[in-house]
């Protein structure tokens, strides 16, 4: 077994290279500076390989191979080996699907550790439709990243089973860490037996948020059915308000109302055919049903007469909410952060109010099921160069610090000792309600998007957008979705 290096042995084994190559400048001739650049493009690549002494070795007798073996005159001598232009460090690259300037817990996360580690984490942040993309395409590239994170579902099954992915149950099974979160969050990250995802963020189920203070002046209460719900929308269009605020230049915005209205119609069978890909999962009467209540409610106005350019991960959406333009809005429960980030006196004047979707007269499914997002995981690419910094990393991220930090954020983490944390916090009111929301849901679905195959998510997102503006009858969506296989 090869014993891992240290930071602080590394770096001297640089040092002293640097230093007898220095003592060497004068009984050496000068190599031109394309073969210095060669040089020490081939030291930082075995450098940031970090694979224990025997790797520093290969990087030493490289660069001996390399100075002897160079096209050299007497003259001039070589001057001594300058540090790696990332400061000698390594970048370990570090993707997540977050607004800009949400997720404070997720960098300050990365901000402690890069004051310890022996590499640079450097987050790049991406917004939901574009991140898909880039993981079905990047992930296992040279310009991939080292860790992911994900929601789960139909994509990270397919990166484990192509073997792009670092199998983490032995970080799973390390005490403090499999142990701190709910067994229902483990489960999500797991593919055939083996952990490939670390819970990395709070649970997000989809729910009915609501402006207090635009329902006050209207005198009405949040709907507790769907009939109800109807009656608002008419009741704050004659008001001049946009009942709905619809983030509808993204598909997935839609679809939370289509899966709501197909699982308190039919069930949660229903997501299971459709996740499962039975060739009439989209015409079963639940889901048509559900298609044809969205497309209406966008024809009557719900969301107003142009939610198909307004965005959702730009905060369009979310502001319309906080300045009172829009009275309610269908998202995941990661809204409340949002909105603690964005419109901070929305939330702290109480005006942010929430409630689950509605029931459905007549309906089979329970009112008390939930589809949204269990968690998010962090997951490590088999092919990267930094992975003992990068198992750090997902370490990290079921530290007491961490799960503090998401508290603080307004999140609700999916651990074992999530009533006693939130308890008496700033945001105890919204995270303990979402936190019993979840504890007594019969049903919690992974949202269609996330768990479909990545050809068929992109398909659906797109067949939503022309279901709502009228472009597709719910039956020519069933067709479209069948055809994708």
């Amino acid at each position: 077994m090869v014993n891992e290096v240290g930071p602080v042995d590394d770096r001297r084994l640089g040092q002293e290279l640097a230093a007898t190559l220095t003592e060497a400048q004068h009984a050496l001739p000068a190599a031109g500076p394309e073969a210095i650049g060669a040089i020490r493009a081939r030291y930082r690549r075995k450098r940031r390989q970090r694979a224990g002494l025997a790797g520093a070795a290969v990087a030493v007798l490289v660069l001996a191979v390399s100075l002897t073996g160079a096209q050299l005159t007497r003259g001039g001598g070589v001057p001594p080996v300058p540090p790696a232009e990332d400061g000698s460090r390594g970048v370990l690259r570090v993707w997540a699907v977050t607004p800009p300037d949400a997720d404070p817990a997720l960098r300050k996360l990365v901000n402690r550790y890069n004051r310890t580690a022996e590499v640079d984490v450097e987050l790049t942040t991406f917004g939901n439709e574009d991140y898909k993309e880039k993981l079905r395409t990047s992930v296992g590239t040279a310009d991939g990243p080292d860790v992911f994170a994900s929601w789960g579902g139909a994509n990270l099954h397919r990166l484990a089973r192509e073997g792009l992915l670092t199998d983490l149950t032995p970080v799973r099974d390390e005490p403090g860490v499999g142990d701190r979160f709910l067994p229902s969050a483990l489960a999500g990250g797991v593919v055939d037996g083996r952990q490939y995802g670390i819970p990395m963020s709070g649970t997000h189920p989809v729910v009915l948020f609501y402006h207090r203070g635009v329902f006050a002046d209207a005198g009405v209460r949040p709907p507790r059915d769907y009939a109800e719900l109807l009656s608002l929308v008419e009741t704050f269009k004659g008001r001049g308000i946009t009942p709905i605020s619809l983030g509808g230049a993204q598909g997935w915005t839609e679809l939370m109302w289509v899966m709501y209205l197909a699982e308190r119609t039919g069930g949660p069978g229903t997501t299971a055919d459709i996740i499962a890909g039975r060739p009439d999962a989209w015409s079963k009467p639940a889901v048509q049903q559900a298609l044809r209540e969205a497309r209406a409610l966008a024809e009557r106005g719900a969301f107003g007469a142009n939610f198909a350019s307004i965005g959702y991960d730009d905060g369009d959406a979310s502001r319309r909410l906080a300045i009172g333009e829009a009275a309610m809005q269908l998202m995941g429960t990661w809204e409340y952060p949002t909105q603690l980030a964005r419109n901070p006196d929305f939330v702290a004047d109480g005006d942010l109010g929430f409630v689950p979707f509605p029931a459905v007269s007549g309906g089979a499914g329970d009112p008390a099921d939930l589809v949204g997002v269990p968690t998010n995981y962090f997951s490590v690419a088999a092919g990267s160069p930094h992975r003992a910094a990068a198992l750090e990393f997902v370490r990290a991220a079921s530290s007491d610090d961490y799960v503090a930090d998401l508290v603080a954020d307004g999140e609700v983490p999916p651990v074992t000792d999530a009533a006693e944390r939130l308890r008496g916090t700033e945001h105890a009111e919204f995270a303990t309600s979402v936190h019993e929301l979840v504890a007594r849901a019969p049903s919690y679905g992974l949202a269609w998007d996330q768990a479909l195959e990545p050809k068929a998510a992109t398909a659906l997102t797109a067949n939503l957008q022309r279901l709502f503006r009228a472009e597709l009858t719910p039956e020519q969506f069933a067709a479209a979705m069948a055809a994708t296989g």
